[in-house]
């Protein structure tokens, strides 16, 4: 038989226990929280001299697939993709660049063709065309549009 001389039920207890695996639990859960980074990608933002096109450009990794990609917007509507990407892996993995570009509250979202590439090899991926409302909205762009470029493993 357990003693106890603390003067409260059980059921008090329990509920102290419980309350005392929350608090500890969320505790510990916003510091893990608070110790990642954010994974926003840091994205360069340069304007032409002479005003008609915008070039963002980033590096992102995901699963062992890592490189560089560039988004360029013209005046005209017409964008391109431009991105690489190196298996660090032995087996062949499929990607593909993905961009999302936002302004005010607007947001248009383009993607490359997927690629395969070989273990500890670079493959290069391009895809342009052309997207009515980035020329609606090319000033907007110009001024504080951003965008989020991501490689898609898969």
């Amino acid at each position: 038989m357990r003693v106890d001389n603390t003067r409260t039920s059980g059921l008090i207890r329990t509920r102290r226990g419980l309350a005392l695996l929350i608090a500890s639990g969320a505790g510990l859960g916003s510091l893990l929280l608070g110790a990642i980074p954010a994974q926003a990608n840091d994205t360069t933002k340069t304007v032409s001299a002479d005003g008609q096109s915008v070039t963002f450009a980033t590096n992102h990794t995901s699963r062992g697939v890592s490189g560089g990609v560039t988004l360029v917007v013209n005046s005209s509507g017409n964008w391109s993709i431009t991105g690489s990407g190196h298996n660090s892996h032995l087996l062949v993995r499929t990607f593909h660049w993905k961009c999302d570009l936002t302004w005010d509250a607007s947001a248009v979202s383009h993607a490359t063709a997927k690629k395969a590439v070989p273990g500890n090899t670079t493959r290069t991926i391009s895809s342009a065309a052309y997207d009515p409302n980035i020329q609606a909205g090319f000033a907007d762009i110009a001024d504080h549009g951003r965008a989020d470029c991501d490689i898609v493993i898969g």
